[in-house]
């Protein structure tokens, strides 16, 4: 018998979420032993364990007219003319031993400046890269934040500060993953080639951005640069904490939707790190700049700390950039979606006339309608499409090219509260 009925199947492949903006990378110079360019995700501190370097032993190191000299037994990996931060411990004399600049001479042998003599070495001790204590304060500090997101570490390569920013500059034309965000070294403060990196990418779509360790003393090297997120780390701070890697954790913590919104960045509780103590003045100042610091919530009777103000350096909310990246990404993406679904649907194929426009402003204004649902957008929030007819009469050349540039919204992102006034009027007259 013949078929009495033929059925068509077709298929709308569902778009998988993006997760640019909870990808983010720690910095590293050295301090593990991926190639250089190299990443590596880390879900718990014992994944960093497994591929920091560790300390190398000395083979001689003797002191001569403020220059120390250090022979070690294997590649200490710094290169030749480059300066370093290294450490020195368990020599004997113990004046060997501390943090210092240390230049590369050869590929086992560097030097660095010491005042006075320490004597005849009699115990060789060993070296380690800084950076080595620094990943280690980065990612102790990142995960003790607790939650479940991972972070990747991203190596450079040893090398001084402009090395770095420079490997950093390649990596960002050509990266084997794109991260949304990357946490500086904190001697990369002063390095003057950074600022002028981070500027690259200031743009209102560029959708990176780097959280920088900053001073009172330096923080305006990274004045008005929207895509720098700027922390002051309170001197009294132990070694072992980084306290920038707390709240560039909170920030990739972030997974908005209808039941997890995307709270205000400003006040957010950090954990195991330590607050800054600043004069009223000084607070002014730093706020009208952009720059962020460990407070607590004294104010408000709460002693949890938290980050105080969560804007980037031109002064926006965190909130503010992550809402139009978060609103740029899904509205593309969606899009997309929609048009390679529909070339591939002979039932219900997408065509540029005035039904495919009206089925693309529907995506759209789904998607802006999440981001409202989800506490990234103030509603209202309309995608406006212009007409078929006249978008053609306008751009007579578009249609040939399928190209359609007649979809726009206007749209605020959600912000939080960061001043409220109350006006009390105290009387004796009784009611």
């Amino acid at each position: 018998m013949p078929n009495i009925v033929t059925v068509s199947v077709s298929q709308q492949v569902a778009s998988a979420p993006s997760m640019l903006q909870q990808t983010g990378a720690l910095i590293s110079q050295g301090a593990t032993t991926l190639a250089n360019g190299g990443t590596q995700l880390l879900t718990q501190i014992s994944d960093l364990t497994a591929i920091l370097k560790t300390p190398i032993n000395i083979a001689s190191i003797s002191w001569s007219a403020g220059v120390v000299t250090v022979n070690t037994v294997s590649a200490h990996t710094i290169p030749t003319g480059q300066v370093v931060q290294g450490t020195i411990a368990g020599a004997a004399p113990s004046g060997y031993d501390g943090t210092f600049a240390c230049t590369g001479v050869t590929t086992t042998q560097f030097t660095y400046p010491l005042a006075s003599n320490p004597g005849s070495e009699t115990n060789l001790g060993t070296f380690i890269l800084a950076d080595v204590a620094m990943l280690t304060a980065m990612a102790t500090t990142y995960f003790g934040q607790g939650g479940n997101n991972g972070v990747y570490v991203l190596e450079l390569g040893t090398g001084g500060t402009a090395a770095g920013v420079s490997s950093l500059s390649t990596y960002l034309q050509n990266p084997s993953i794109k991260f949304y965000s990357y946490l500086f070294p904190s001697n990369w403060d002063t390095e003057t080639t950074a600022p002028t990196l981070t500027k690259q990418y200031s743009n209102t779509t560029s959708q990176t951005y780097f959280f920088v360790t900053t001073t009172t003393a330096t923080y305006s090297n990274w004045i008005n640069i929207k895509s720098v997120f700027a922390m002051l780390q309170s001197p009294s701070a132990p070694s072992t904490e980084f306290s920038a890697a707390a709240v560039f954790q909170a920030t990739l913590a972030y997974n908005p939707s209808a039941s997890n919104l995307a709270s205000p960045l400003a006040f957010s509780y950090l954990y195991g790190v330590t607050p800054y103590v600043l004069t009223n003045s000084l607070q002014t100042t730093l706020k009208a700049a952009g720059v962020n610091w460990v407070s607590t919530g004294a104010q408000g009777g709460i002693s949890n700390t938290l980050v105080l103000w969560g804007t980037t350096m031109d002064v926006n909310p965190w909130n503010y950039w992550y809402s139009v990246d978060w609103t740029a990404i899904n509205v593309a993406e969606f899009l997309a979606a929609a048009v390679i679904n529909g070339s591939n649907s002979p039932t219900n194929p997408l065509y540029y006339n005035q039904a495919g426009i009206n089925t693309l402003q529907k995506v759209a204004q789904a998607t802006v309608n999440n981001g409202i649902s989800f506490g990234l957008i103030l509603s209202p929030a309309k995608v406006v499409a212009v007409p078929f007819s006249t978008y053609v009469k306008q751009h007579p050349g578009d249609y040939s090219t399928g190209t359609y540039n007649g979809l726009s919204c206007t749209f605020v992102p959600l912000r939080g509260f960061e001043s409220i006034t109350i006006y009390l009027t105290a009387s004796n007259i009784p009611a």
